[in-house]
């Protein structure tokens, strides 16, 4: 185990102190930011406040519900994206001494072999913690200087809760991943795609609902979705109340619909216990599958040893 916990701060290290990827980790969240902000945030704020006012809704606490509702989104987003690119740009250590030899160097060594995958796991897994956790902080922080925050005790502990399972998962489904990225450049043009694209497809920059069909299918099959998902009724879910008490029932059904606080998951209705339990079993899944290549990749490693024995006696 210390061996395990020395290889695993080794990664970590190798890591946080190359700033600029520990930067580009937060670009996703920090780009839902700057679009909420440059004009993201007043179209969304704009739209709900036009269409409560023609059903007859308006007023100071409807404008600041309403914004304190287009607040909360956007950190729903900026969370879901920073628990999926945080854990991707630390993957590059993996790629880094894979290309260097040093991953060779481990398996070669008088280590057992579980230890060197175990390490970068837990390392990818710690540095998407550590830091999507001090994104929830920042999140949490503008909330309430802004006057947004309609937080709970509960929501709190949940979203705290929910970015550990988030990491885990995204963490898991990475490591499946990046085992077939050979090249720095490939991971770098994996980053780009990867951290542009999430963003999208989880809801980040728009509401889910306003993708075609298709899209909106597709999404159910990623589990950075039902992340997204439970920030949203974690982080929002206050609003919503602010929201029912200005306005009415029927206006909240329609944000829930509208901002996919649920997914219909082919006539199946999923909401906050079963988006979490689909982030569980997706990780014990990825989990399980990273395992067996572990084995399979040993075994070949074996063979190839025997073989070249045998060919040199």
């Amino acid at each position: 185990m210390y061996m395990l916990l020395r290889q695993t701060l080794r990664n970590l290290k190798i890591f946080l102190k190359d700033r600029a990827n520990v930067f580009f980790s937060l670009m996703a969240p920090l780009i839902v930011l700057a679009l909420y902000i440059l004009f993201l945030g007043r179209l969304q704020s704009d739209g709900l406040l036009e269409t409560l006012q023609k059903a007859g809704f308006s007023g100071a606490e409807t404008e600041k519900a309403v914004q304190a509702f287009c607040d909360a989104w956007m950190l729903a987003g900026c969370l879901a994206s920073a628990c999926i690119t945080v854990p991707l740009c630390a993957c590059g250590v993996i790629v880094q001494d894979r290309k260097r030899g040093i991953t060779s160097d481990l398996l070669a060594s008088p280590v057992p072999a579980w230890m060197p995958p175990a390490a970068y796991f837990l390392s990818v897994f710690a540095a998407g913690l550590c830091l999507s956790l001090i994104v929830l902080a920042v999140s949490f922080l503008w909330l309430a200087a802004s006057g947004s925050w309609f937080l709970s005790a509960a929501d709190v502990f949940g979203c705290i809760g929910n970015v550990f399972l988030s990491v885990l998962s995204s963490s898991a489904l990475l490591s499946v991943v990046i085992r077939f990225v050979r090249t720095e450049g490939a991971f770098t043009g994996l980053n780009i795609i990867f951290g542009t694209v999430i963003g999208f497809l989880i809801g980040a920059y728009m509401p889910i609902s306003l993708f075609p069909d298709g899209v909106q299918k597709f999404t159910l099959f990623i589990p950075g979705s039902y992340s997204a998902g439970l920030f949203r009724n974690l982080i929002m879910g206050g609003t919503l109340d602010e929201i029912s008490r200005v306005t009415s029932g029927l206006v909240v059904s329609a944000l829930e619909r509208e901002y996919s606080f649920s997914f219909d998951f082919f006539g199946l209705e999923i909401g906050m216990g079963g988006m979490a339990a689909v982030l569980a079993i997706s990780a014990v899944i990825f989990l399980s599958v990273c395992l067996l290549l572990n084995i399979l990749e040993i075994r070949a490693g074996g063979r190839k040893e025997k073989k070249g024995g045998a060919v040199s006696r």
